[in-house]
């Protein structure tokens, strides 16, 4: 009976303990998607490397051209051209982030702004790996859409 008892205490802390380090990873996870947009945001081209792994890729899908078109660039090629990018910024409408074993992915509706005026929306999806305590962007896809903002981004 006593070992019933205590393995009963011991499975209810590991899970309380479980939910708490999944809970403060979505939190590290969200925070590293944000420091992402805002690097975009001040074209801080070292906020974006910490943001993201050596090798991380972003695929885009322009779902508002037909036929649609679809293409893929390393986040890395990306950071000696930031600072000549327009003013932009992007703003998250939700985060679903779900998290196992050291992989996360985060699916984000978004809406975009290219020098103050609205642009387009779309969804980001992330994927992230953990390494060393610190999640770091591995891949980006996401979609512009210009016609289906309101479905895409209704807030929650």
């Amino acid at each position: 009976m006593e070992k019933t008892i205590l393995f009963t205490v011991f499975a209810i802390a590991l899970n309380a303990y479980s939910q708490g380090s999944e809970t403060a990873d979505k939190q590290k996870i969200k925070s590293v998607i944000q420091q992402f947009f805002e690097s975009l945001e001040t074209k801080d081209s070292v906020l974006m490397q910490e943001t993201t792994m050596d090798e991380a890729q972003i695929w885009r899908r322009y779902n508002n051209k037909k036929p649609i078109e679809m293409d893929m660039r390393f986040s890395k090629d990306d950071l000696p051209k930031m600072y000549t990018l327009p003013d932009v910024k992007e703003e998250a409408v939700q985060f679903e982030i779900s998290v196992g074993d050291g992989i996360a992915m985060a699916w984000v509706p978004y809406e975009f702004w290219i020098e103050d005026r609205f642009s387009h929306c779309g969804i980001d999806a992330f994927t992230l790996f953990e390494e060393n305590g610190n999640w770091k962007i591995i891949s980006v896809a996401y979609t512009i859409e210009k016609e289906k903002c309101t479905r895409l981004t209704e807030k929650h």
